[in-house]
């Protein structure tokens, strides 16, 4: 996949319009063989955006590879030319929290700061909102590298 420098997910509610802070994001890649590569969770910040950089990409592809050996393969080039974008589940979210305070510094390992982002995780507010997924194109993302992701509350 030809990726942008930056990619920026703004969420906003479907019912006000208004951006949605403090959700976590995942951006899904389509692997050519064997798992797709989840890079993130993002949280929205105070405007409901996040940024999902190629270098975010190229490093959750790298940190995925090593923890994994067997699991993944290809680069940030080989995957497919769409990819999804979606509210991270209350229930993967509580997964990874349970499986961090288990085993830090394994789970914590595929993250540049984890004792931030899994602080900043547990204060998510994804269990407000139904879980949509939203698909992206290359040619679409590198014309214009900002989307909408809009949430309905539960």
């Amino acid at each position: 996949m030809k990726f942008p420098d930056a990619l920026t997910v703004t969420a906003i509610d479907l019912a006000t319009g208004e951006p949605v802070p403090q959700v976590a994001l995942l951006l899904e890649l389509n692997a050519e063989r064997k798992n797709n590569y989840s890079v993130g969770p993002a949280i929205t910040d105070n405007n409901g955006q996040v940024r999902f950089t190629r270098a975010a990409c190229e490093n959750a592809i790298a940190k995925a590879q090593e923890m994994f050996v067997m699991d993944y393969a290809g680069d940030l080039r080989s995957c497919g030319p769409a990819a999804e974008i979606r509210l991270h589940s209350p229930e993967s979210i509580a997964t990874m929290i349970h499986n961090y305070e288990n085993s830090p510094k394994f789970w914590g390992s595929g993250f540049d700061a984890p004792e931030e982002l899994f602080e900043v995780l547990r204060k998510a507010r994804n269990s407000l909102f139904e879980p949509p997924t939203f698909a992206i194109r290359e040619d679409d993302i590198l014309e214009r590298p900002a989307v909408n992701l809009y949430l309905r509350k539960r």
